[in-house]
């Protein structure tokens, strides 16, 4: 396995590749890639997560910008200075945050789940 940083923007993303992965992207420093991330891999934070403990690489500071709520599942999409994540949860995880436009977050995305595409 390789660990591929990848710079968007202001921000760093950290993507776990295969040696074989890499080697038919033909990945090299500077490359232009695009990072690919499921809604349903996107955990959120709220307060203050300095403190927390966590083994995934990838720990984005953003504000919510939209609250859709379902039935079972919802999807909060997040603003990360330029960068848009969407986060799909259950309905009970958003009720019991109390997720709101506006609420600072965290997003947090395990270096696996993080695919790209050249």
């Amino acid at each position: 396995m390789s660990l591929v940083t990848i710079q968007a923007g202001d921000h760093r993303l950290v993507s776990s590749v295969t040696n074989d992965g890499v080697n038919e992207l033909q990945l090299k420093p500077k490359d232009s890639v695009t990072a690919v991330i499921k809604s349903t891999e996107v955990v959120l934070v709220k307060g203050e997560s300095g403190a927390l403990k966590i083994s995934a690489r990838n720990k984005l500071k953003g504000q919510v910008t939209s609250v859709q709520k379902g039935e079972a599942m919802g999807l909060i999409a997040v603003a990360v200075g330029s960068l848009q994540f969407g986060a799909a949860i259950t309905r009970q995880a958003i009720d019991e945050m109390q997720l709101a436009v506006g609420d600072t977050v965290t997003v947090v995305i395990k270096a696996t789940e993080v695919m790209l595409m050249k």
